[in-house]
């Protein structure tokens, strides 16, 4: 499979997989503003979403360097994905009181399951078809067309709502997650994952990955997702109960210009990432993160709100190539699925575990303390820019650190 054909399929998954899994935070908003549902279950459920997706990453990442399936893997994740929309749709429609909260918890364990998939696979099978010095670019136009799928899917909820009635839009997402599930599937017929396979990874190598850029970097990625996620997965939440917005077309247009913002952010950090010293580019994301959130809580007119949450947006929807870029400095050229799982699962998916339930907490069953709650997490993303430089720099430009952890 050449480059461009793997680009093409996993841009797809991209957008698929990073709609559904920023449409959960739009469905807690509809959660709290529609059902009632309090701070502490809806914490509950971001924590089964978020440690789902961690705890499988590392298994993930291993079954596919053995195997080499990675697009048969990925399609597998899509309709996991998928699978945990309708179960979130019946739940909404059909549930009230505890079994709503029952039946929303094994949707997010299901969708939570599914995430686990694309980040780490969808990175090694782009780091294995591209170079050193243009696979931060690559990692930024696949991670963009992940942004177009955030963008879109909370704003064509209410699109699609003027033409079905309820929450039909939530099955229609979950259609088009299993086409793409059955399109990216196919590409494992192809020779992209018999090419991939010719790379497995033996078992006594995954021990490779331990280095000390890996393991820093993993716990970098820990502190700035706990944050980063703490606060962007109670945004919606926030203008929905906060800023008086409900659940209205206004809602669906402040989260896609957020999300939107990041279709043009991440092939800019990832253009970034192959010209500049990748550990000072992170840091400066992480620095802006933090610094627009603090600015968005102190504005007041809606249309420099706007704004500032598309800067906010801009600087920290990027993970995907700032993170998973920088991995590849600190493992050798190849299939590296379990050093991504290691990077993306453990420290930036399991920092997603810690970090809405601990902003839930703070606000102690009440939402009116969100923006305290966003002002601490503001200052952890600082701390860990700041951490950017424990990550040692990469002794050889294309293979590993010989150091280990």
């Amino acid at each position: 499979m050449g480059r461009l054909s793997s680009l093409a399929f996993t841009s797809l998954a991209h957008f698929i997989n990073d709609g559904s899994v920023f449409f959960v935070p739009f469905i807690a908003a509809i959660l709290a503003a529609q059902k009632g549902v309090s701070p502490l279950d809806i914490s509950l459920m971001f924590f089964v979403f978020y440690a789902s997706s961690s705890a499988l990453s590392l298994y993930v990442g291993r079954v596919a360097d053995r195997s080499g399936r990675a697009f048969f893997m990925i399609g597998l994740g899509l309709a996991l994905l998928s699978t945990g929309m309708v179960v979130f749709y019946l739940s909404l429609t059909y549930m009230e009181g505890p079994s709503l909260i029952l039946l929303i918890m094994l949707a997010a364990f299901i969708a939570g399951f599914g995430s686990a998939f694309y980040h780490p696979l969808g990175a090694s099978v782009l780091q294995s078809a591209y170079l050193k010095k243009s696979g931060g670019l690559a990692l930024g136009i696949n991670g963009s067309l992940g942004s177009v799928g955030r963008a879109l899917y909370p704003s064509l909820f209410f699109v699609i709502g003027a033409y079905l009635t309820g929450y039909s839009p939530i099955v229609f997402f979950a259609v088009v997650g299993f086409l793409a599930a059955t399109i990216v599937t196919a590409g494992s017929k192809s020779d992209g994952d018999e090419k991939l396979m010719g790379n497995r990874v033996p078992q006594r190598e995954g021990r490779s990955i331990m280095t000390k850029g890996i393991v820093t970097l993993t716990l970098i990625a820990f502190l700035r997702s706990l944050a980063t996620q703490g606060i962007s997965s109670w945004i919606p939440t926030y203008l929905s109960t906060q800023k008086g917005l409900g659940v209205s077309n206004t809602l669906g247009l402040s989260l896609t210009t957020m999300y939107a913002s990041a279709i043009v952010g991440q092939p800019v950090f990832g253009l970034l990432m192959d010209r500049f010293d990748k550990r000072a580019v992170l840091g400066l994301s992480s620095v802006g993160s933090a610094l627009s959130v603090l600015a968005y809580l102190s504005v007041s007119d809606p249309i420099v709100g706007l704004g500032v949450l598309f800067i906010f947006g801009f600087f920290t929807f990027s993970a995907f190539p700032l993170l998973l870029a920088l991995t590849s400095d600190y493992v050798p050229r190849g299939p590296s699925s379990l050093a991504n799982a290691l990077v993306w699962g453990i420290g930036s998916t399991a920092g997603g575990v810690v970090g809405p339930p601990l902003v839930g907490a703070m606000t102690l069953n009440d939402y009116a303390r969100l923006g305290f709650s966003f002002e601490v997490m503001a200052a952890l993303v600082l701390i860990s820019a700041v951490a950017t430089t424990l990550v040692p720099k990469a002794s050889k430009p294309n293979g590993a650190t010989p150091s280990a952890a």
